[in-house]
C-alpha cells in the first residue's frame, strides 16, 4: 500500500474531528495531539477537533484542556465515563461540520489518512469506512485470532452492506446522517448509564453501519495505514463476550421490529 494520496483541487466539505479520551495521559504527554494539530491546522477543510473526555481518572482532561487553548480548533467536552460509545456520540452530536471523522486517541490510523476519504466525500458518500482488512501491522496473534472471529460471526449475524472492517476506529459520516443513525441506537444509546473501567463497545461500530445499510446510505470502504500501539487497557475476554451480546442484541432488536423507523425515507429526511 502506498502512502501518497493525491488530493483533487476541488472544494473539500468540512470535517470535525471526534477523538475519544479515556486515561490516555500517556498518550497525551509523548505528543499525539501536536501530530493531529500538525495535520489539522494544515487542511483548511478540518473546522475542528472535539477530544471527548469519558471521565478520565488521569490527567487527561487538564492536559486537553491547556492544550486547546493554545490551539484554537481544539474543544475539550467531559462527559461522564460511559465507555468509547458514550464518548463517540458525544462528540458527533456536538460536532457542526458537514462530515464527522472518528478516530483513536493512540493514533494508530493516523489523523493524516483522511486524505485517503476524502476522494469519497467528493463523491458525496453518506459513510466512508477506513479498513485494515490488508494490513494489521504489529498486532498480536491472539489480536488477529480475536478479530477474525468476531469478523466471521458479524457477518453470519448482522448485515452490514459488504464492509469487511466495522471495527476500524477509523470513520467518517455526514452529519445530519449520523446524527438519525445515533437517535435509532438500540444496543448503546446517547445517554447511557455510566460503565467501569475501560470498554470499546464493540457492537456500537456495528450497529451504526446496520442501521447506515438499512437506510440506504452510501458507503465506502478506505484502505487506511494501521500500527499496533498495545496502549489499550480493555479486557479481551470480557470485550469479546460484550461484542456477541451486542451482535445477538443487533439481530434480536431486529427480528422485533426495533428499528422500523429507519429506512429509505429517513436518509432523505436527514438530508433535507
Amino acid at each position: 500500500m502506498t502512502d501518497r494520496v493525491v488530493l483533487t483541487p476541488r472544494a473539500v466539505p468540512s470535517v470535525s474531528i471526534v477523538i475519544p479520551c479515556y486515561d490516555e495521559e500517556a498518550n497525551l504527554r509523548a505528543g499525539v495531539l501536536d501530530r493531529v494539530a500538525a495535520y489539522v491546522e494544515s487542511h483548511d477543510f478540518c473546522r475542528e477537533v472535539l477530544v471527548v473526555d469519558d471521565g478520565s481518572d488521569d490527567a487527561s482532561a487538564a492536559l486537553v484542556d491547556a492544550f486547546a487553548a493554545a490551539h484554537p480548533r481544539f474543544r475539550l467536552l467531559r462527559e461522564p465515563h460511559r465507555g468509547k460509545a458514550g464518548a463517540v456520540i458525544a462528540g458527533v452530536l456536538a460536532a457542526t461540520a458537514d462530515y464527522v471523522l472518528f478516530c483513536d486517541m493512540d493514533q494508530a490510523t493516523p489523523v493524516a489518512d483522511l486524505d485517503r476519504l476524502v476522494p469519497s466525500l467528493l463523491d458525496s458518500y453518506d459513510v466512508v469506512v477506513g479498513s485494515r482488512a490488508q494490513q494489521r501491522a504489529g498486532a498480536p496473534l491472539v489480536r488477529k485470532l480475536m478479530a477474525h472471529g468476531f469478523t466471521e460471526l458479524r457477518r453470519l449475524i448482522v448485515d452490514v452492506g459488504g464492509i469487511a472492517d466495522t471495527q476500524c476506529g477509523f470513520k467518517c459520516f455526514r452529519r445530519c446522517v449520523v446524527h438519525t443513525l445515533c437517535s435509532a441506537l438500540r444496543v448503546y444509546r446517547s445517554g447511557a448509564p455510566p460503565v467501569r473501567g475501560a470498554t470499546v463497545t464493540a457492537a456500537f461500530d456495528v450497529e451504526l453501519l446496520y442501521l447506515a445499510h438499512r437506510m440506504g446510505c452510501r458507503m465506502a470502504e478506505v484502505p487506511v495505514r494501521w500500527q499496533y500501539v498495545g496502549t489499550r487497557r480493555v479486557d479481551p475476554v470480557r470485550e469479546s463476550w460484550r461484542g456477541l451480546r451486542g451482535l445477538l442484541t443487533i439481530r434480536l432488536n431486529d427480528l422485533l421490529g426495533r428499528y422500523r423507523a429507519i429506512s429509505l425515507a429517513s436518509k432523505d429526511a436527514a438530508l433535507e
